[in-house]
């Protein structure tokens, strides 16, 4: 995900010039692939914590963090920065952004925690 985020960041002129010739158009699609950038690695780090959870047979932890997080956090923050200061679709991707951060952290911790508590033996010796 980190090299998908170099390749947007270093290329997003070129990647934007490819779906359009108005050079209004190509710089806010720039814009927008440098929270595309950012919006990979904060998602590659959710969806690593989500799966290692699901691993430790943990799929509560991750719907109700994904649940907050987006709804809760990312989208009421994304449509304030859009639509009460101004920020357009780039105020929708930070929300979103930063929900996705905020998601990532949370589980990353949360699989951490269980991940060192001790195993609990799933059958019981006959």
């Amino acid at each position: 995900m980190t090299t998908a985020g170099i390749v947007f960041l270093l290329s997003r002129h070129a990647i934007s010039a490819i779906f359009s010739n108005d050079a209004v158009v190509v710089d806010q699609a720039a814009m927008l692939l440098v929270a595309g950038a950012a919006f990979q690695l904060f998602d590659g780090t959710q969806a690593v914590a989500t799966g290692a959870l699901r691993g430790l047979a943990d799929t509560t932890t991750p719907m109700v963090t994904h649940l907050v997080g987006y709804w809760i956090l990312g989208l009421p923050i994304g449509y304030w920065l859009c639509f009460y200061r101004g920020w357009g679709a780039m105020g929708l991707w930070v929300g979103f952004c930063a929900a996705l951060m905020t998601i990532g952290i949370v589980l990353a911790f949360m699989w951490r925690r269980a991940s060192l508590a001790p195993v609990v033996a799933l059958a019981q010796p006959v």
